[in-house]
């Protein structure tokens, strides 16, 4: 939708740059979380990127691809640089082929600087852009979001810890659901095994896991176990749609740190997840 300048009724000029968002640092666990996911992407599929150290990981490692299109909630500097490389091209999509498709942008100056008078570039509303039957229309839609926390039946904590709010949901769900729409889509949920939080007796640091037998009393579930599609941590990526409880609960226990596998699966037979084992 383009809007003519006499449609405007107000306009406030301003005198400063755009914000700008610095790159995220990229780690090694990121870059084997991007490699696992970039490694189940197609040529000609459509994707959506978040922010953040592990999205743009996994555009690091979509370098080689053929013909990607983007419909995503937010158009990145990640994006931007697969466009200029010629791994983004939208040739193979089914919604607006060959244009870029999102509904705002924020990163980098030379992100804005592509956007500036870019018609390949559409910033259309959120309520249509994030709309699960949209996003559906293009064929192999791929979508990756991140989670706080997975429990053993698939459930994603992705905006708080417990009852306290860490972040927004964001088109987390919408994204999931819109990809599982698409013919051939995948939805991805990423995360690191595990995380250092502090004690609250001792005042230490401990490692603990992420992938949980149940989430944190009062967490927000973000995605639902049963809209949960594949799962990633740094050691490896797990396939849960159509699976059981039982099915499930081993696959996440296999990309758990391995320090926490055992824990867990003493867990889960606690919980009648698993049977005892013999």
């Amino acid at each position: 939708m383009e809007v003519h300048i006499s449609e405007i009724d107000y306009l406030i000029k301003t005198d400063y740059p755009a914000p700008v968002l610095p790159k995220a640092p990229i780690n090694e666990r990121d870059r084997a979380i991007g490699k696992y996911i970039a490694d189940l992407i197609p040529d000609g599929s459509c994707i959506q990127l978040g922010i953040g150290g592990m999205p743009d990981a996994v555009a690091e490692s979509l370098y080689g691809k053929k013909d990607l299109g983007l419909h995503t909630e937010m158009f990145t500097t990640g994006a931007v640089k697969l466009i200029k490389a010629g791994v983004i091209t939208g040739a193979k999509k089914q919604l607006y082929p060959n244009k870029h498709v999102a509904c705002f942008a924020l990163g980098e100056k030379e992100l804005y600087d592509f956007l500036d008078n870019n018609p390949t570039c559409l910033m259309l509303d959120g309520l249509f852009v994030n709309d699960p039957a949209v996003i559906g229309q293009n064929d192999n839609q791929i979508s990756i979001n991140a989670a706080l926390e997975v429990d053993l039946s698939g459930q994603c904590a992705s905006e708080s810890i417990g009852y306290k709010q860490f972040s927004g949901t964001g088109g987390q769900s919408d994204t999931a659901v819109g990809a599982q729409n698409s013919k051939n889509g995948i939805s991805f949920i990423a995360l690191y095994s595990t995380a250092s939080v502090k004690n609250q007796l001792t005042g230490e640091r401990e490692e603990v896991s992420k992938i949980v037998p149940t989430l944190k009393p009062g967490a927000a579930v973000s995605l639902s176990r049963n809209d949960v599609d594949r799962v990633v941590t740094e050691y490896g990526v797990v396939n849960l749609r159509g699976t059981s409880i039982q099915e499930r609960t081993k696959l996440l226990i296999s990309i758990a740190h391995p320090k926490f596998r055992a824990e867990l699966v003493r867990e889960a037979i606690k919980m009648g997840y698993l049977s005892e084992e013999k």
